[in-house]
């Protein structure tokens, strides 16, 4: 954060902080909320060096929230390992891409009034203030004329008793005189009264008539067709409690598919589990576990075939004996269900989301995930049935090209034992000590050490993850 402050007041750019409020400052100071940044215009490509130069990536919202003169960008803090939201305004907006969303023409009186306090640039206390009523003054509601007092009232009164302490009100007067002379110093008077408790709840939804009406040359209303798909999704979800999780954000310059590939006990799914909850905050993110890749129908009804099966006949004691064509078929299945999971990733990114997925078959581990047919082929190649199986099974891991970035997770296979007690000790060590022996050169596999304490090995993925993407 002080880099990001410093770097801009190094290349003069033209912005400032915090124009929607300062009561923010302590959780984005912590990495845990967005920063809102105003930027005049004619220093975007300042401001656009800035951002390439601190490792910042540019993230596209779904199409239906996309706002013009407003983009989004996110970066790793590496001294809290959380991500940094940035908004960037070209514009002064109010309002939400669900609502009316408003241009306030004050772009540059307020640039103008800007003075560096702490780590960035923030205006003069009396825009800061003139901006919450309108936010807050759009934010009336008719149902708050039979619920009673908002529910949010409470939660701003301190934050309206700091800007009305610092703001100098004749001077903004003077601002809206010449920038807004449709809105008055006594409609914003009326509307600071309006944020107190005990007042009238009807004029409150009258305020915000009129604050339309004041700003209608500089409106823009939300499309029909918007709000009732929103309306309809939200009833028909239980206002997003039950289906899928609504689009977030997706980077700007592409997807990535991740590999995350490791022994038993090298902490795959914990570390794959912390990089979804990290990433998906904000952004687009699936998981995918290529080596349990989810069953179709037809697997289903093979396996089901195949329990029937061995109700009836033994299985093979030397695992290296023919199990017989319906467990080959089974086998084909599975290279089928991760050849299908594969795609589903593939398109993810494709699409700009990041998929994270475990078990990534490549030829170096092939023994965890990969050809299970190989080892009866001398049987299979005595007839076309046989064959075809070996055909389609190669064929499946051969269309899964390498992933876009590959890590694998060292540990001590010892360690590992130790970790994984759910499982032989001699299963994982031999899972373990395949992934040590395997020849990684022309990959483009990053190395990290996984018997180290979780938090360390944490940050590391973070910070090679962020660098790739």
């Amino acid at each position: 954060m002080l880099e990001l402050g410093d770097a801009l007041e190094r290349r003069n750019v033209n912005y400032c902080c915090q124009w929607k409020g300062n009561w923010k400052k302590k959780r984005w100071m912590s990495g845990e909320g967005d920063i809102d940044l105003l930027v005049d215009r004619t220093t975007e490509p300042l401001f656009t060096a800035v951002l390439e130069e601190l490792g910042f990536r540019r993230a596209t919202p779904p199409p239906a929230s996309r706002v013009a003169g407003m983009e989004s960008c996110f970066g790793l803090d590496p001294a809290t390992g959380r991500l940094i939201h940035i908004h960037v305004h070209y514009q002064l907006l109010t309002g939400g891409f669900w609502t009316t969303i408003y241009r306030l023409p004050l772009e540059r009186a307020l640039l103008q009034s800007t003075t560096h306090r702490n780590v960035f640039r923030t205006p003069a206390p009396e825009f800061e203030l003139l901006i919450f009523a309108i936010r807050m003054v759009q934010r009336h509601r008719w149902r708050d004329v039979l619920g009673g007092e908002p529910k949010w009232l409470k939660a701003i009164q301190g934050e309206l008793d700091a800007l009305l302490k610092q703001a100098e009100l004749h001077r903004l007067a003077d601002v809206l005189a010449q920038h807004l002379p449709t809105i008055s110093m006594l409609f914003v008077d009326e509307c600071l009264a309006s944020l107190r408790p005990g007042y009238s709840r009807w004029g409150r939804v009258t305020l915000r008539r009129q604050l339309h009406r004041n700003l209608q040359s500089h409106a823009k209303r939300a499309p029909t067709a918007l709000k009732v798909m929103l309306k309809v999704r939200s009833l028909l979800t239980l206002g997003g409690r039950l289906g899928a999780a609504p689009a977030k954000k997706r980077l700007a310059h592409g997807g990535t598919v991740i590999a995350l590939l490791g022994g038993d006990g090298s902490g795959k799914s914990t570390c794959t589990q912390e990089l979804a909850a990290w990433l998906g905050g904000d952004l687009d993110v699936m998981t995918a576990h290529l080596g349990r890749p989810p069953r179709s129908v037809l697997t289903l009804l093979v396996g089901g075939l195949l329990k029937i099966w061995r109700r009836f006949k033994n299985e093979p004691d030397d695992p290296r004996e023919f199990p017989g064509y319906l467990q080959c078929v089974r086998e084909l299945c599975t290279a089928r269900d991760r050849h299908r999971l594969y795609l589903a990733a593939r398109r993810f990114a494709l699409a700009g989301g990041i998929a994270l997925c475990e078990r990534y078959p490549m030829p170096q581990n092939y023994e965890l995930a990969g050809p299970r047919l190989d080892p009866y082929a001398e049987r299979l190649s005595r007839n076309a049935l046989g064959r075809w199986l070996m055909r389609r099974e190669q064929r499946y891991y051969q269309d899964i090209l390498a992933p876009d970035v590959l890590i694998v997770l060292r540990i001590d296979p010892e360690l590992a034992v130790r970790r994984k007690t759910t499982e032989p000790a001699d299963y994982v060590r031999a899972r373990n000590m395949s992934i040590s022996a395997a020849d990684w050169s022309g990959s483009g596999a990053r190395f990290v050490d996984a018997g180290r304490p979780l938090a360390e090995v944490i940050a590391d993925l973070k910070t090679i993850i962020w660098a790739e993407l």
